[in-house]
């Protein structure tokens, strides 16, 4: 028996002994057994190649604390640099990521820190790769034939930002005389749409939108698009990096907090729902799946995996439920009903109905189930909270708006007067003037939700048996509040995956573990201000404010906008809108933003920059797009900044070469859930080996956008541009102008002393940054390096975050209803959207169930990442591509048998909306459900490498000369290996044809598609 077939048994039996028997297997080893021959017939092996790596100390090298960006995990590294070149990387030892929440402890001389040991992932280890990529782009490009051509030609740095400011008919060249609008035009207060002024100005016809960018980077581009520019349509990628998860938290918190996950540390039982915890989640493998692996077998935790599909972490697990995909709504709900009809909630917390209660059962929050909730027909205030106003209209201030509960005899009384309220209850009381208002409290209103089903029903929705619900709704609720969720991307990031996460999130607050040591925590927030405090990097003269509604329709209501009234005049209802608007969202809606460039609506995009975003690629069905970023009536101007030629921006007019994280990418990284307090700090490791201006600077996008801002003569740029405490103003013609500020403003508020002067000249010799230190004063630079040496400002740590059982930082409140979601309404019928978690299956736009509507295609499609691989960055990890050379189609062997398909037979994957369908290799398992498909993602890119192409002067534009030819590029097929299980993504005909969301909260769906499966060959 093969190492992968014994896996397989293990999780088959559900044996935890079984399961530990084979726990010290590497997740390499286990998935890549059977394709190590084949990848080593492909790759060179590299124990043949590679020199001994450099480490700390060694002569000719430098050494630099910094922080990954291999994925968004936000792990500290120490990178090794040999020669100028990065040569290793490893964890940083003061960072609580790479040191299992125990680092060490933070005053620890440097010099004693460079030989600790310290963990980082596959991902890191490969950046070396990631840096000197072959196929990376040094020199700008621009189109110089038909959009998706790949024909593009170098352009000169100072030609490209003059026609990207002024405009013009700069593609006459290749016969296209249309004139493109530049920024200088869209750089203007006129309405961009006269019939509707609540749309903002025509800046608002600029859209940057950005893949993965982090807290520094993100606020260098607010301050172009939304404060230089004044367009609102700076959007993050939120929604694909896993909006659904947070969304249960955003309606938990009421709009408080979105990443809140069980303590690794402290819990004695996490229930995974969708968390990938051994391979991809954040904190990283390294820290959240190695803190559970390393308690779970010294006993101190345990754990249940739900998921369609075994994940590394369900070889120690207590049990797999091999839920249906999509239906983690069903199976949370049915949890609920069973704890609520089995008083299994702690409702001594519950009941409690302020902060003071709280704290008198020992808690450090409280919940709203005892307060009241309108559900009087026709009352002015139906399905928002009874408020101590509606009864008495003579109240004014705090006393008028509070919320009411019910004490003894169904008194109502201001929610913060009694110390325990009924908790399942309704009642009518009376109003002014006689008036009879009836009212439930928000418990009943979820009791009442979770009724609408049967346990069975639930069972039955979410493919599992009634036992499995209550076997683990028993374990769940025996731990008193040391049990919690950690809910991850499998969740929710499907349509209806606004309730399914809410559903997962409040089984926390029915135990009462919100904000408790073991329990449901949010992290702990930043050592300190970087944005502020000696230099403004918030604030600077002629500041424009962002106004309009964003093309995404986040954040805003459609029942405010002029197209609702029109219809409302007419006679109407005001319903359907065009497309769904999303008020009560945490946002980041980059496909709802395509969707609407698509569309023109609500209004059309002029000039569009998309940064480090590949989203033809990345986004199910995102190869929709590629016709919308084809239409030069849809995208007039489409500039890109990133380090290849892509999916994407294959058809951008033109494309400007960013630099990588060792490089640069400056950042303030705060922790992740759960608990911790601490900022890390991102510093380059090595010169960018991008070109440079006439004037020396690097190219990347903060001289991008600095050189656009000067042109264009935007505020917040050049001359005058960063005031000080002192009321200087200084220049921001470099992004270490920006950046080493913040440095010092970051040392500055976290009170760190100075730095002594070995680690002053431990910092000015291995650093690059160190070459700006004039821009600060003596004692700055000195606080600056003591936190530089480090990597961050780490000065908490974990037994820090707690007052006894009660963490320090938490939510304080949480909502078993919530008010704002329930007075949202569905753009095409205006019904109130439900306020409480309940379970709704997945359904497109027009509320067909998508399970019934693709019943013809008999195969759910899932899919995951791999613990070595980054999406956006795979081609370029040639390592990983070694040990893991493509990608498959898992599937049950119970189905292959069926449908008499072998291990590594080759397959097309067809859904109703690709016909054309996708080809793979079979993987024949029982590591996931039946009737289910597992498929990875990172491979089948058609780009980034992976194709030749026919770039002009090809060998002046990449890193690699070895890549370039007289044709252009050269293209290595083997980058190309594998599917894309996104190019099957299920779309919405209701909604044009372009990819489903969730018409709530925009959530891309990543869990619907149904496929169909046609064998190819033996």
């Amino acid at each position: 028996m093969n190492i992968f077939s014994a896996l397989e048994s293990s999780v088959l039996k559900l044996s935890r002994r079984n399961f530990l028997t084979y726990a010290s297997v590497s997740t390499a080893t286990l998935l890549a057994a059977r394709s190590q021959a084949e990848a080593a017939r492909q790759w060179l092996d590299p124990r043949r190649v590679q020199a001994t790596p450099a480490s700390p100390g060694d002569r000719g090298t430098r050494t630099v604390y910094s922080a990954c960006l291999g994925c968004n995990a936000r792990c500290g590294t120490r990178m090794t640099v040999q020669d100028g070149k990065l040569a290793t990387i490893a964890g940083n030892p003061y960072h609580p990521y790479n040191m299992r929440f125990d680092p060490l402890e933070y005053h620890t001389p440097v010099r004693e820190s460079l030989q600790t040991p310290a963990s980082v992932c596959g991902k890191a280890h490969d950046a070396p790769n990631y840096v000197n990529n072959p196929y990376r782009l040094v020199r700008p490009l621009k189109r110089s034939g038909p959009r998706g051509s790949g024909q593009f030609e170098p352009i000169e740095w100072d030609r490209m930002i003059e026609e990207i400011v002024q405009g013009g008919k700069l593609f006459a060249h290749v016969g296209e005389e249309r004139r493109v609008p530049g920024l200088a035009e869209l750089n203007s207060d006129r309405p961009i749409d006269p019939k509707a002024p609540e749309l903002g100005p025509v800046r608002n016809g600029f859209v940057f939108i950005a893949g993965r960018d982090q807290s520094g980077r993100q606020e260098f581009t607010s301050r172009f698009v939304k404060e230089a520019m004044g367009s609102v349509n700076r959007v993050g990628h939120t929604d694909i990096c896993g909006l659904g998860f947070r969304m249960g938290n955003f309606a938990l918190t009421e709009k408080k907090e979105v990443e809140l996950k069980a303590d690794p540390l402290s819990a004695e039982y996490l229930l995974l729902f969708g968390a990938n915890i051994y391979e991809a989640t954040q904190p990283g493998i390294n820290t959240y799946g190695a803190l559970v692996a390393s308690r779970s077998a010294a006993g101190k935790t345990r754990f249940t995996v739900i998921d369609p599909r075994a994940t590394n972490a369900s070889a120690h697990a207590e049990d797999w439920i091999a839920i249906k995909p999509g239906q983690d709504g069903a199976f949370a709900m049915g949890m609920v009903r069973w704890m609520m009809e089995n008083d299994r909630c702690h409702t001594a917390y519950l009941s409690a109905p302020n902060p003071k209660a709280a704290a008198k059962v020992g808690h450090g929050s409280y919940s709203n189930a005892t307060h009241l909730v309108v559900v009087e027909p026709g009352h002015r205030q139906e399905h928002r909270f009874l408020r101590m106003s509606d009864l008495n209209p003579a109240l004014t201030g705090e006393q008028a708006s509070a919320y009411v509960v019910l004490g003894a005899e169904d008194k109502p009384f201001p929610f913060d007067a009694v110390e325990s309220a009924q908790l399942d209850r309704e009642a009518t009381l009376v109003g002014p003037n006689g008036s009879t208002i009836r009212v439930k409290t928000s418990f009943r209103l979820l009791a009442e939700s979770a009724r609408r089903f049967t346990l069975e029903q639930y069972a039955a929705s979410a493919g599992v048996t009634p036992e499995q619900i209550v076997r683990v709704a028993r374990e769940f609720t025996s731990h008193g509040t040391r049990a919690a969720v950690c809910q991850y991307h499998g969740a929710g990031n499907y349509a209806s995956g606004v309730h399914a996460a809410y559903s997962v999130a409040v089984l926390n607050a029915l135990i009462g573990s919100v904000d408790r040591k073991g329990g449901y925590l949010k992290g702990s927030g930043a050592a300190g201000s970087w944005n502020q405090g000696s230099f403004d990097l918030k604030a600077f003269p002629s500041q424009l404010k962002a106004k309009g509604v964003m093309l995404s329709r986040e954040g805003a209501s459609y029942e405010k906008s002029s197209e609702y009234r029109r219809k409302k005049e007419a006679g109407g209802s005001g319903y359907p809108a065009r497309r769904p608007w999303f008020p009560f969202t945490l946002g980041g809606l980059c496909v709802e933003t395509l969707s609407g460039i698509d569309q023109g609506y609500p209004y059309a995009c002029q000039v569009l920059f998309s940064y480090f975003f590949n989203p033809v690629y990345s986004i199910p069905g995102g190869q929709r797009f590629a016709s919308t970023l084809k239409d030069p009536a849809k995208v007039p101007l489409h500039v890109s900044i990133d380090v290849c030629i892509n999916e994407s921006n294959l058809y951008a007019d033109y494309i400007v070469p960013d630099i990588t994280y060792p490089e640069g990418h400056y950042a303030f990284l705060t922790p992740h859930a759960p608990a911790l307090k601490f900022t890390a700090v991102r510093t380059p490791a090595i010169e960018p080996i991008t070109g440079k201006t006439k004037d020396g600077r690097s190219y990347g996008l903060e001289t991008f956008l600095i050189d656009l801002a000067l042109r264009a003569k935007l505020p917040g740029f050049g001359a005058g541009a960063i005031p000080s405490g002192d009321g200087k103003l200084h220049p921001l013609t470099t992004g270490e102008d920006y950046y080493l500020r913040g440095i010092a403003n970051l040392a500055e508020s976290a009170k760190l002393p100075e730095a002594s002067p070995e680690e002053v000249s431990f910092v000015e010799q291995n650093y690059p940054v160190a070459r700006f230190k004039a821009m600060l004063s003596e004692s700055q630079w000195k606080r600056t390096c003591y936190l530089l040496a480090r990597g961050g400002a780490f000065t908490g740590r974990y037994r820090d975050d707690f007052q006894g059982e009660n963490h320090k930082a938490g939510v304080k409140r949480v909502a078993l209803y919530n008010e704002e979601l329930a007075t949202c309404r569905n753009f095409r019928s205006g019904a109130l959207i439900p306020g409480v978690a309940t379970y709704l299956p997945p359904e497109d736009a027009a509320g067909n169930v998508l399970e019934r509507a693709d019943s013809d295609y008999p195969f759910a499609l899932v899919t995951h990442k791999m613990n070595l691989h980054a999406q956006s960055r795979t081609t370029s990890h040639r390592w990983s591509m070694e040990v893991f050379p493509e990608n498959y189609v898992v599937m049950h062997r119970d189905d292959a048998a069926r449908l008499k398909i072998l291990d590594g037979e080759k397959v097309r994957l067809i859904s109703s909306s690709s016909p054309q369908g996708v080809t793979g290799k079979v993987r024949v398992s029982t590591l996931v459900r039946r009737g289910c498909l597992a498929v990875s993602f990172h491979y089948g890119h058609t780009q980034m490498g992976a194709s030749s192409l026919p770039v002009r002067s090809a060998d002046q534009v990449f890193l690699g000369k070895d890549v370039a030819g007289p044709q252009g590029l050269k293209g290595d097929p083997r980058l190309g290996t594998g599917i894309l299980p996104n190019d099957l993504g299920r779309m919405d005909e209701a909604l044009g044809g372009l990819p489903l969301v969730d018409v709530v909260a925009g959530i891309p769906d990543f869990s619907s598609t149904r496929v169909r499966v046609e064998k190819l060959s033996s």
